[in-house]
């Protein structure tokens, strides 16, 4: 399984929207900042200084073997996922904005699929779904860490299925708090 625990200073990093688009692209293999770019719609030279945001961060490396003088590769030296970090006040802030970016993404994704021409086999094939269970904070550790095995199983095979499209796959195991 991927590491736990991102360092205070990579969620800082990570607490903007690109750099955590950036991070997800990494995900999927290394890339340039030009390559980056052209996903994002940014200019290289703003992929470039986000990436230089995330190297001093640890949360990128250059990849040397694949780079020229000229041209800078980068990829993820660990995935990791996202925990709260400290229960201090600091620690809430970086918790609460990195995770406002994640439930926004999620919100603009289930808000396309409602309102968006999603093809045959998509509508048979999306999945939304929610429970409540009974579960104590170490339960919900090791539910989370089994999804995640799952995730990181499908996110580095070789190659995606032929035909595959991409998809968001959003998990939470949060306490209903009332």
């Amino acid at each position: 399984m991927a590491a736990r625990d991102p360092t205070r200073v990579q969620m800082w990093a990570m607490a903007h929207p690109l750099r955590l688009e950036i991070l997800g692209l990494l995900a999927e293999g290394p890339a340039t900042a030009s390559m980056l770019g052209r996903r994002l719609g940014e200019s290289s030279g703003s992929t470039s200084y986000h990436l230089r945001v995330l190297e001093r961060a640890g949360a990128v490396v250059e990849d040397p073997e694949l780079g020229t003088r000229r041209e800078r590769w980068w990829r993820r030296p660990d995935p990791f996922v996202l925990i709260p970090t400290d229960d201090d006040l600091e620690g809430r802030a970086i918790t609460a904005r990195v995770l406002g970016l994640f439930f926004a993404r999620d919100e603009l994704a289930r808000r396309r699929i409602v309102t968006s021409e999603v093809s045959a086999a998509w509508r048979g094939g999306a999945f939304v779904g929610n429970w409540f269970l009974e579960l104590t904070p170490e339960e919900a550790d090791a539910l989370a860490e089994r999804l995640v095995e799952l995730i990181q199983e499908l996110r580095t095979r070789a190659e995606p299925t032929p035909g595959a499209d991409r998809a968001l796959v959003s998990i939470s195991v949060l306490p209903w708090l009332e």
